[in-house]
C-alpha cells in the first residue's frame, strides 16, 4: 500500500493521541461541559476580531465531533447490559443542550462566520450528524420523556437548523442537507433512524477489541444494508448505517495502533475490502433529487483516506481549506493536552492511592540509596550471596565505583563481582550478586503514574490558559505612571510575598549550616541611600559611603494610587519620604577596607571581569540604516552617572572595578546601574526615568539582578567569602535577608524567579544553588548538575547562565564545556525540586577561538495552546549560530538574517536575547548594538527584521542589557547600557505595535537594495491571478463514480492479503 499522505497521517497521529486519553472515561459530561465553558469566556474578548472568532468556532466544532464520534463507538449493542456502560456514556440531556448551543453561536455570529464556509459545510454538519446520532440511539433517554417530549426537543433542533439555513441564504453543502432531512425525520418520529436488524446486536464496541474486523463489519454483510425492500427502504437510515460502519472500520485501526499492537490481523487488506463494499453500496442507493451522489462518495471516501491514505479523493481543496485543516490538527492537539491535564487533576485526587503508590516508590528509591540523595530515574535492587542474603542497591554500587552491570537484566541475571569483594552490611566475602527484578518492574509501573500537578495547578491561575487576551485599555485614558511602583507607594505598606513551598529531603538537598546562614539583623537597616540626580560628583562621593538606619517612626499619609501625578511629582514625594531618615555611618560586618585586586589576564581568576576593556567609541544609538518613521516612536532618554564613574581611585583597584554593569528586571520597569560599591535602582517607566533606591553594598558586589519586590546582589572578598543580600523594595521597614557563603566556589550567574520565591545562583563546579527571598525557616538547598557521574565535582565548568520562563515555571541553566565546547542545558519546573537535562539542546561550538565570550544567553519559550515549548541559545562566538530548539522532539532553527551587507548581519556574536510575553515573538542584541526583532517562530525561514541600534561592542560586556516589558502605555522593548566615557545611562524604548511586517529597511545612496528577508508573494507583471488549471468536467454519459474509482486503486487493495 502507498505510503500515507502527510495530511492523512497528521490527523490520524492526532486521533490516536486523542483516543488513549478519551476512550472509557468516566467524566465524560463534565469534558464537554468544560469545552463549552471555556469556549463562553474566549468569546468574550474575540467579537472584535472576526479571524480568531472563527478558529474559536472550529476548534470547538472539531473538539465535540471527535468526542462525539468516540462516544459512537462506546454505545453498547442491544443484547448487552446497559448499566455497566452508563459510565463512559454522555447523558442525552447534556448532549441535546450541546447541540442548541453550537447551533444558537452559529446563528448569532452570522457577521463574523459569513466568510468561513467550510465551518458550516463541514465542520458544523459533522458535528451535528455525530451529536444527532448519539440522540438516536443512546439507550438512557432521559426517564422523565415520552415521545411526545422527545418530539417537541427534536423540533426545536429543526427550527434553529432552519434558522442557520435562513441566516446563511445560498448553496448548502452535501452534509448539511442530509443534517436537516436528519432533524425533520426525527421530530416526526424519534425512533424513525434505528440501526437495520443486523446490526443493532452485532456491532462491537470499545470495551472490546474493534480488530480483527467482526462478521457485522465484513463486506459480506455491508453488500445487505441497501436494498429495495422492507426496512432499509429509507435511504437515510441506510445512510446512517454505512456511516456507523465506516467509523467503527477507522476505529479499529486507530485501536490497533494506540494498544500498540503486533499481531498480524491482516487488518489493512480487510479495512480495503470493506471500503469497497460500503462505496459500491453508496452506488445503488436511492437518492432524492436535490442530493448529490458525487457528494456522497466524496464524504465517504474522506473517512476512509485517514486510512487508506490511497483512496480518491473528490474534495477540490482550496488554500483556505488547508489553513482550516491545520486549525483541525491544531484543535485536537490542545484537546489532548487538556485531557492529559484533566487525568493528572483526577488521579492526584484520589489521596489515599497515590499516597500508597508514593510509598512504595519512596521505600525503593530508599532501598536503592540509604542516604536520600540518590536521584537515579531507574533503581535496581540487587541481593548478594552473603549469609544473610543482604540487599544493596545500585546507587550503593556506584558511590563505591562499581560499574559493571549485566546490559539488559533479566529474571537471572547474575553479576559476578571482583575477588576480594565484601557485603556492605556485613562485610562477610561475596563473589556474586542477582537483581531482583520485580523491584525494577514495580518502578517501571508504579513511577509514571505519580502525577505532579504544581505546574498545573499553578497554570490554571494564569491568564495564558485562555487563548484570547482582553482589549488594551483606550491610550488616552488617564492613569498615574506611578502607580504600583516604588515610588508611587514607598511608605504605603505591603503584605509579605508568599512563603515558598518547601521540598521533601528525598528531592532536595539542603546545604550545610556552616556554609550558609542566613542572617536578618533587626538592630540595625541595610545602607539604603537616596541619590538626586543633581547631585555633585563631590556630594555623591560622600552620600555613597552613608548608610541607612531606622526611619522616623511618624510617617506621612500614604499617597492615593488613584491620583494622576507626574514624574516630577514623584521625585518629590521620593525627596520628601527620604528627607525624614536620618543618615549616621553603621559598623559593616567586616571593619577593615578589603581592596580588589583584579585577575591576570591569562589566569583563571575567581574574579568576576565587568564589561569590555575595549568598548567602541562609536556614538550610542547609531541609527542610521533605520527608517525615519520607525525611529520616531522609538524614545532615547539620558540618565546622569556621575555618582557611579566618579568614584575614588583609592576605594576600586582594577580596570573591571570602573566598569558598570546593567540589568533590568523581567517582571518590572526597573532597571540596575551598578559598580562594585553603588547600586542604583531606576524606574525607566517614568519618562524621564526616575531614580528610585541608592543601594551601598558596602564591599565588592559581584552580580546584582533585581524583580518587582526584591534586589538581590552578591558581594565578595579577597579570600573567596561571598555574602548574599536580599533586600525588600516595597517594605523598606523590612530588614534584608543575609546568606554567608563560606565555599570556596565562586559564583557566575544570578536570577530571581518572577514569582519572588527564590534567587538562583550559578556556581563553578556545576552547582546551582536555590536561596529563599524571605526568612520563614526554609534553608538553601543546592543542586548538583553532574550528580548522575560523580558525587563531587573538582574542575567542572561553572553554570555561565540562569534565566527563568516569562511565567516563572521554567528555570533553565547552560554550562558549557571546557574540553570539547559542549553546551548543555538544565531544566527545573515548578516548584524546582527536581532537574532533568534537556538532552535536544545539546549544541557544540568549537574552543579556542579569538573574542570567544561562552555563553550569552539560554532562554525557554512556555509554549501557549498547541505551540510547541522552545529553547533559544546563543553565544558570544565565531562559529555558535543562534538557534531554537523545540525540546519535544529536537528540531532545529538557525536565526539568520538572509541579507548579506553588513549593516543589517545578525552575525554570531550575540549580546542577549528575550522571548516577549506572548512567547510570539523574540528579541536579540549582537555586538554591534542592533536590535533584531524575530517572529513566526513557529515557520521556516522565521521572519527576522534589524528594529533598532545601540552601542556596539567589542566584546561580550555587562554594560547592555534588553527585555521586554509592559509599561502602562504599551508592551515595549526595552534597552539599556552605559557609557563611562560620557557618565551617562542611556534607556531606548520601541513599542512593540511601532513595526510591523511590511516595515523594509530604506535603500541607502549607493548601495544596492537588499534581498528581503523572508519570501514575498507577489502577483505577475499585468497585476493579474496567475492562471488555474481547467476544471475537470463530467458528461452525464460518463460511467458512475464509484466505477471510475475503482480503475485508480481499489481492486488492488482488496487483492492484497
Amino acid at each position: 500500500m502507498a505510503a500515507p499522505s502527510p495530511a492523512s497521517s497528521s490527523l490520524f497521529m492526532r486521533l490516536t493521541n486523542v483516543w488513549r486519553h478519551l476512550v472509557l472515561r468516566s467524566d465524560i459530561d463534565t469534558i464537554i461541559l468544560e469545552l463549552l465553558g471555556t469556549f463562553s469566556l474566549e468569546r468574550i474578548y474575540s467579537e472584535g476580531d472576526k479571524e480568531s472568532y472563527q478558529h474559536l468556532v472550529i476548534q470547538l466544532l472539531a473538539q465535540l465531533n471527535t468526542i462525539f464520534n468516540t462516544q459512537r463507538l462506546t454505545l453498547p449493542s442491544e443484547n448487552l447490559q446497559v448499566g455497566w456502560y452508563l459510565g463512559y456514556l454522555v447523558s442525552w440531556e447534556v448532549t441535546l443542550r450541546s447541540v442548541e448551543f453550537v447551533l444558537q453561536t452559529v446563528v448569532e455570529a452570522r457577521e463574523s462566520l459569513w466568510e468561513v464556509e467550510a465551518l458550516r459545510d463541514k465542520y458544523l454538519a459533522e458535528f451535528l450528524l455525530s451529536a444527532l446520532r448519539i440522540l438516536t440511539l443512546h439507550p438512557k433517554a432521559p426517564t422523565n420523556q415520552r415521545t411526545k417530549d422527545r418530539r417537541d426537543r427534536f423540533a426545536r433542533i429543526h427550527r434553529s437548523l432552519e434558522r442557520v439555513f435562513d441566516s446563511y441564504p445560498g448553496e448548502k453543502s452535501f452534509l448539511l442537507l442530509v443534517c436537516k432531512e436528519v432533524t425533520a425525520s426525527l421530530r416526526i418520529d424519534p425512533d424513525s433512524l434505528a440501526l437495520p436488524p443486523g446490526l443493532k446486536y452485532e456491532l462491537p464496541n470499545l470495551a472490546s477489541e474493534l480488530y480483527p474486523l467482526t462478521e457485522s463489519l465484513s463486506s459480506q454483510n455491508i453488500s445487505t444494508i441497501v436494498t429495495h425492500n422492507g426496512f432499509t427502504n429509507n435511504w437515510l437510515s441506510q445512510f446512517l448505517a454505512l456511516r456507523d460502519i465506516s467509523f467503527f472500520i477507522v476505529g479499529a485501526s486507530i485501536q490497533y495502533v494506540a494498544n500498540r499492537e503486533t499481531r498480524d490481523c491482516r487488518l489493512q487488506a480487510s479495512s480495503a475490502r470493506a471500503r469497497n463494499a460500503v462505496l459500491q453500496s453508496l452506488e445503488t442507493m436511492r437518492l432524492p433529487g436535490h442530493l448529490s451522489r458525487e457528494d456522497l462518495i466524496s464524504t465517504f471516501s474522506e473517512i476512509f483516506r485517514i486510512i487508506l491514505p490511497n483512496t480518491p479523493s473528490l474534495v477540490v481543496r482550496r488554500a483556505s481549506n488547508l489553513e482550516i485543516d491545520e486549525g483541525e490538527l491544531d484543535a485536537l492537539d490542545s484537546l489532548c493536552l487538556k485531557l492529559e491535564e484533566r487525568q493528572v487533576i483526577s488521579r492526584i485526587s484520589d489521596r489515599e492511592m497515590m499516597h500508597s503508590m508514593a510509598e512504595i516508590t519512596k521505600n525503593i528509591a530508599l532501598l536503592d540509596d540509604p542516604s536520600g540523595q540518590s536521584r537515579t530515574s531507574r533503581p535496581r535492587l540487587y541481593v548478594v550471596d552473603c549469609e544473610k542474603c543482604h540487599l544493596v542497591g545500585d546507587s550503593q554500587l556506584r558511590a563505591i565505583g562499581h560499574l559493571k552491570y549485566p546490559a539488559d537484566s533479566t529474571e537471572n541475571s547474575v553479576v559476578t563481582l571482583p575477588l576480594g569483594s565484601k557485603c556492605l552490611e556485613c562485610e562477610e566475602p561475596i563473589s556474586f550478586m542477582r537483581e531482583i527484578s520485580i523491584v525494577r518492574q514495580i518502578w517501571g509501573r508504579l513511577k509514571p503514574l505519580e502525577p505532579n500537578a504544581d505546574t498545573i495547578n499553578v497554570e490554571r491561575h494564569l491568564p495564558t490558559q485562555f487563548q484570547q487576551n482582553p482589549p488594551k485599555a483606550e491610550t488616552n485614558t488617564l492613569f498615574n505612571p506611578s502607580y504600583g511602583n516604588i515610588l508611587a507607594a514607598s511608605n504605603q505598606t505591603y503584605d509579605a510575598p508568599p512563603a515558598p513551598r518547601r521540598h521533601s529531603p528525598e528531592n532536595s538537598r539542603s546545604i550545610s549550616q556552616s556554609h550558609l546562614s542566613p542572617v536578618s539583623p533587626s538592630f540595625r537597616r541595610f545602607a539604603d541611600v537616596n541619590l538626586g540626580e543633581s547631585s555633585e560628583s563631590g556630594a555623591s562621593k560622600d552620600a555613597a559611603t552613608r548608610t541607612l538606619l531606622q526611619s522616623d517612626s511618624s510617617r506621612e499619609p500614604p499617597n492615593s494610587p488613584g491620583l494622576s501625578t507626574s514624574p516630577s511629582s514623584s521625585r518629590n514625594r521620593l525627596e520628601s519620604m527620604s528627607s525624614v531618615v536620618s543618615f549616621e555611618p553603621v559598623r559593616p560586618l567586616r571593619t577593615r577596607t578589603v581592596p580588589v585586586m583584579a585577575p591576570p589576564e591569562k589566569s583563571k581568576g575567581m574574579w568576576r571581569r565587568f564589561g569590555s576593556r575595549k568598548e567602541s567609541t562609536s556614538a550610542s544609538g547609531d541609527s542610521s540604516s533605520l527608517s525615519s518613521t520607525l525611529l520616531e516612536s522609538q524614545r532615547l532618554e539620558e540618565i546622569s552617572l556621575k555618582e557611579l564613574t566618579h568614584v575614588s581611585k583609592k576605594t576600586i583597584r582594577g580596570k573591571s572595578g570602573k566598569n558598570i554593569n546593567v540589568y533590568l528586571s523581567q517582571n518590572s520597569p526597573y532597571a540596575l546601574f551598578w559598580n562594585q560599591l553603588n547600586i542604583y535602582v531606576w524606574d525607566v517607566g517614568t519618562s524621564p526615568p526616575t531614580m528610585g533606591r541608592a543601594v551601598s553594598t558596602e564591599s565588592t558586589c559581584v552580580l546584582a539582578a533585581v524583580t518587582k519586590v526584591y534586589l538581590a546582589y552578591i558581594i565578595g572578598t579577597r579570600d573567596q567569602k561571598l555574602t548574599l543580600r536580599i533586600v525588600n523594595l516595597l517594605q523598606t521597614d523590612v530588614p534584608p535577608v543575609e546568606y554567608r557563603m563560606a565555599s570556596s566556589l565562586w559564583c557566575r550567574s544570578i536570577a530571581i524567579c518572577p514569582k519572588e520565591n527564590y534567587v538562583v545562583i550559578g556556581f563553578d563546579n556545576s552547582i546551582v544553588r536555590f536561596f529563599p527571598t524571605t526568612n520563614t525557616g526554609d534553608q538553601p538547598r543546592e543542586d548538583h548538575l553532574h550528580i548522575r557521574y560523580h558525587n563531587e565535582c573538582k574542575e567542572c565548568q561553572p553554570v555561565e547562565t540562569l534565566a527563568f520562563s516569562n511565567d516563572g515555571l521554567v528555570l533553565l541553566a547552560s554550562t558549557r564545556s571546557p574540553k570539547s565546547g559542549m553546551i548543555q542545558v538544565y531544566s527545573w519546573r515548578f516548584p524546582f525540586s527536581n532537574f532533568e537535562e534537556i538532552s535536544a539542546c545539546r549544541y557544540q561550538v568549537p574552543l579556542h577561538e579569538s573574542e570567544d565570550g561562552g555563553i550569552s544567553s539560554a532562554i525557554y519559550r512556555t509554549g501557549a495552546g498547541t505551540d510547541d515549548n522552545l529553547v533559544c541559545i546563543t553565544t558570544w562566538t565565531q562559529s555558535g549560530i543562534p538557534v531554537i530548539v523545540q525540546p519535544k522532539d529536537g528540531h532545529r532553527s538557525i536565526i539568520r538574517t538572509e541579507i548579506s551587507n553588513r549593516q543589517s548581519k545578525l552575525g554570531n556574536r550575540i549580546q542577549t536575547s528575550a522571548f516577549s510575553p506572548t512567547g510570539k515573538e523574540l528579541a536579540i542584541v549582537n555586538d554591534r548594538g542592533d536590535l533584531y526583532k524575530i517572529s513566526n517562530l513557529n515557520s521556516s525561514p522565521m521572519d527576522v527584521k534589524k528594529i533598532a541600534t545601540s552601542k556596539e561592542l567589542t566584546s561580550r560586556s555587562d554594560s547592555l542589557a534588553m527585555v521586554f516589558m509592559t509599561l502602562p502605555d504599551e508592551e515595549t522593548i526595552v534597552m539599556a547600557w552605559a557609557d563611562p566615557s560620557k557618565d551617562k545611562g542611556y534607556i531606548k524604548k520601541i513599542p512593540v505595535s511601532s513595526y510591523s511586517d511590511s516595515y523594509q529597511t530604506p535603500s541607502t545612496p549607493g548601495i544596492p537594495p537588499a534581498i528581503p528577508e523572508s519570501p514575498k508573494y507577489e502577483l505577475p507583471l499585468d497585476n493579474k491571478d496567475p492562471p488555474q488549471p481547467p476544471a475537470e468536467l463530467v458528461s452525464p454519459d460518463t460511467p458512475s463514480t464509484f466505477k471510475s474509482m475503482m480503475g485508480f486503486a481499489l481492486s488492488k487493495d482488496s487483492s492484497t492479503e
